[in-house]
Parts: C-alpha cells; sequence; structure tokens
C-alpha cells in the first residue's frame, strides 16, 4: 500500500474515532497528540508540502482528503488556494482530470476561474485528461449556476479554438441551468 494512502487512511480512522489516540500515535509515528480537530490542519499542511515537494503521490493523496474537508465545510477554499493554484498550473503531476472532478463535486463559485483555466488547459500538452478534463469542467460551471459561471460557459460555448463537441457541452450546460446562484465577491 502507498505510504500517503496508508496516511489518509489512519487520519481518516482517527478522526473518525476509528482508532484510539495510542493506536494512532503509534502507527502515525508521531510523539506527541493532535487534536481531532486538527485533522483539517494536518491535511493542509500535507498538501503545502507536497507542491512544496511537488511530489504528485503525496499530492493525490492529500488533495482527496482536503477535497472531501472542503466538501464538509471543515476546510473553506480561500485556506487552500495558493496549494490549488499550483497544482492546477503544475505540470509536476498527472492528476488535472481528478481535480477537475473535485471541482465538479464541490461546485463552488470560489472555483470558476480554476475550473475555467482546466477547460481551457487540455488544449495544451501536458494536460493529461483532454476532453474528459474539460467536460468535467463545463458541468462544473453548469453546477455552481452564477452569473459569473454562465459567462464562461458561454466563452466556452463560442470559442472556435474549441472542439465542437465540448462547444456543444458548454451549450447543453446554459441550456440546463438558470443561473441565479449568487456570485462570491
Amino acid at each position: 500500500m502507498n505510504k500517503y494512502l496508508k496516511e489518509i487512511i489512519l487520519l481518516s480512522k482517527w478522526y473518525n474515532k476509528e482508532l484510539t489516540d495510542d493506536e494512532f500515535l503509534e502507527k502515525f509515528k508521531l510523539k506527541k497528540i493532535r487534536y481531532r480537530r486538527e485533522v483539517p490542519k494536518i491535511a493542509k499542511e500535507k498538501l503545502k508540502e507536497a507542491c512544496t515537494l511537488k511530489n504528485g503521490d503525496m499530492m493525490m493523496y492529500y488533495s482527496s482528503l482536503v477535497f472531501s474537508l472542503v466538501f464538509s465545510s471543515k476546510i473553506d477554499f480561500d485556506e487552500i488556494k495558493d496549494c490549488i493554484e499550483e497544482i492546477i498550473t503544475g505540470d509536476w503531476h498527472y492528476d488535472h482530470e481528478n481535480i477537475a472532478g473535485a471541482f465538479e463535486d464541490i461546485a463552488s463559485p470560489k472555483t470558476i476561474e480554476w475550473v475555467y483555466y482546466l477547460a481551457l488547459a487540455h488544449q495544451f500538452e501536458g494536460y493529461e485528461g483532454g476532453i474528459a478534463m474539460a467536460r468535467k469542467c463545463i458541468h462544473a460551471l453548469g453546477k455552481i449556476n452564477t452569473p459569473k459561471s454562465k459567462e464562461k460557459l458561454e466563452l466556452l460555448a463560442n470559442n472556435l479554438n474549441e472542439t465542437e463537441e465540448l462547444r456543444e457541452s458548454a451549450k447543453r450546460e446554459l441550456n440546463r441551468h438558470n443561473f441565479t446562484n449568487k456570485d462570491v465577491e
């Protein structure tokens, strides 16, 4: 089992009280216990470490944990935006499509610019995921359902550099939503 996956499983089990403090200390190789409420802080620290080290495996596992904590409102996007910026623009990992999928699940107005960036990034070398990644981004913009996300979908729907398939997908999302949610200031 991958080292980082093992860490994530231990953190999650401890956070959900499936491990005692002593078991967690022993298995996570810590000298001192941290509070369960600090798991979001630990996850953010580990994600930042992964970005600093440009460690794609570590980033993949810790971004999953961080995004699940964002989804459950334990972490705010503003707390991790520097790491996310580095991840979506980085060519040191191959997880852009999964990041796009996380943005689709979270559907936060705070992610609009990143989602739009990834929707266009499939055209550039070094970004894996291609059309599937762009499609996830288009769905994420639809789920966000704000005037600003509508604006980005309109840009994609009218982008002549985009494939016909993706332009049509953007048009379908435009027709599917009313775009009445509030934009983030």
